[in-house]
């Protein structure tokens, strides 16, 4: 799907056509000197991780789990991977990403859901239109949720 955005972006901007791509979140498309006939309707995954790190500063969210399926061509994964560059090196979060493979056993979930529980108090996501692609938050100094 994004390999098309990609090349429909480069055709319109060719023929000085507008382009809205809807589901198109890819960072390539954020370079307005590329994509200049592009117009953005949703912004970007990279602006959405961006925007829930301002919430989770405002809330004093510290311990942040990201769950997604393992499927790198999947929309869950384009969206996922911002958080990572937004969360993962930055000393002020703990930040957890768990990828799932496909058909996880019970075992497995419940391994999964204790690992996630062990890092957080309470569970707060983002991205609920985008199924099995979660972002788990929680702040170290309340236990109310």
């Amino acid at each position: 799907m994004y390999a098309v955005c990609i090349h429909a972006g480069h055709v319109v901007s060719y023929w000085n056509r507008p382009f809205f791509p809807e589901y198109c979140g890819d960072r390539l498309l954020d370079d307005h000197t590329v994509y200049d006939t592009m117009v953005r309707i949703a912004g970007s995954f990279v602006g959405i991780s961006q925007a829930y790190k301002t919430i989770v500063d405002y809330y004093g969210w510290t311990h942040i789990v990201l769950l997604s399926d393992h499927n790198t061509e999947d929309i869950c994964w384009y969206a996922a991977k911002p958080f990572d560059e937004v969360f993962a090196n930055n000393e002020n979060y703990t930040f957890t990403w768990f990828i799932l493979g496909n058909h996880p056993t019970d075992e497995q979930l419940d391994d999964l859901l204790q690992q996630i529980r062990s890092r957080t108090r309470g569970c707060r996501y983002v991205l609920p239109h985008i199924p099995a692609c979660y972002c788990i938050s929680h702040n170290t100094y309340t236990t109310d949720l």
